[in-house]
């Protein structure tokens, strides 16, 4: 196990004995074709109320996470960290992925333009990163704050000329 997977794992590991929560830790390492990037993934699986760790809509896992990140970064860790509590953001992703899909190909069949429901920043990078490379639609954030949302539309007529 490397120094940057042990840094992850104990401070994790701290956070939660305070919180008096019993759990197994893995991290691995994932690295983004896009950009080429590195995260590290900290899969939590615990046999808890983990309702209480992921919170309603997956707020306190957020906040868990910010604070696991502020930990790493005051420690001179600066890469990106996702922090995953029995697989909540794993099946998030999924069900977001395909909601993706099945608005680009509805945008595409009906040639209309379809608004996803508002989400975080989290949620919104999973839906342009999944249609990304679908030349039938393209992707465009609206709205401000906790109103903010993606719209999927049909690839304009103009670019595909």
């Amino acid at each position: 196990m490397s120094n940057s997977y042990e840094i992850i794992e104990e401070s994790a590991k701290k956070i939660l004995q305070l919180m008096d929560f019993d759990a197994t830790y893995s991290v691995k390492e994932k690295i983004d074709t896009q950009s080429n990037k590195k995260t590290y993934i900290c899969s939590i699986k615990t046999n808890s109320d983990s309702r209480f760790l992921i919170g309603q809509k997956g707020t306190n896992l957020c906040a868990f996470e910010h604070i696991l990140r502020s930990i790493l970064y005051k420690n001179n860790f600066s890469e990106h960290i996702i922090l995953d509590i029995n697989g909540y953001k794993e099946d998030k992703e999924r069900m977001i992925t395909n909601i993706a899909k099945d608005a680009a190909n509805q945008a595409a069949q009906e040639k209309k333009p379809i608004v996803l429901r508002p989400m975080n920043a989290y949620e919104r990078r999973i839906v342009h990163m999944t249609i990304c490379n679908d030349t039938r639609v393209e992707t465009e954030s609206i709205g401000e704050g906790s109103d903010r949302k993606v719209i999927i539309k049909p690839q304009s007529i103009m670019r595909s000329l």
